[in-house]
């Protein structure tokens, strides 16, 4: 409860029985038709330029990622089906290497997101920016805090829908 102490002043109640606390950031500029069509033009990008923008940044994001987990020591692995159980893998994994504190892994693996995607109008003979149900690489770094506990950081590489951007994607500096 050391969430209550540090916070009492500013607590007016409490919820018994809930194991975690879930926080969600959206670039809301970004996570619709209209923002990111204003973010290509003042950025230059042209929609026919937009995919192969999105890869570059996708892959940057991902060796950034994966640099950290390999300067914090720990295990990257790709899962390759959505339905394994992350946190049973996870707490095996910390289990297996003895990891009581700290940084534990990094997952990849696909799972449905609404993602942005350049897409022939037929009626217009032009392309647009469309928000479409696709499948994405998820980053999961997960961690054993020392005040906080298990947890991990969940995000997307690029896609508009959080605040994970070329500058926001290194894994957290705690060391294990």
């Amino acid at each position: 409860m050391k969430l209550m102490e540090l916070y009492q002043d500013k607590i007016m109640g409490a919820i018994r029985g809930l194991d975690r606390i879930r926080f969600r950031g959206t670039l809301r500029l970004l996570a619709n038709q209209n923002g990111l069509r204003k973010f290509m033009g003042y950025t230059n990008i042209l929609l026919k330029d937009f995919s192969g923008w999105v890869e570059n940044l996708t892959g940057m994001i991902r060796r950034s990622c994966e640099a950290r987990a390999d300067e914090l020591g720990i295990e990257t692995r790709y899962l390759r089906s959505s339905r394994i159980s992350k946190e049973e893998l996870v707490r095996s994994i910390a289990a297996e290497k003895g990891i009581k504190e700290g940084s534990i892994c990094l997952f990849s693996v696909v799972e449905p997101c609404i993602s942005p995607m350049v897409k022939g109008n037929k009626a217009s003979k032009k392309l647009e920016v469309v928000m479409a149900n696709r499948k994405c690489v998820w980053l999961y770094h997960y961690f054993n805090h020392p005040e906080f506990g298990f947890g991990h950081v969940r995000s997307p590489p690029w896609n508009g829908q959080n605040s994970s951007g070329p500058h926001r994607a290194k894994l957290p500096p705690w060391h294990p």
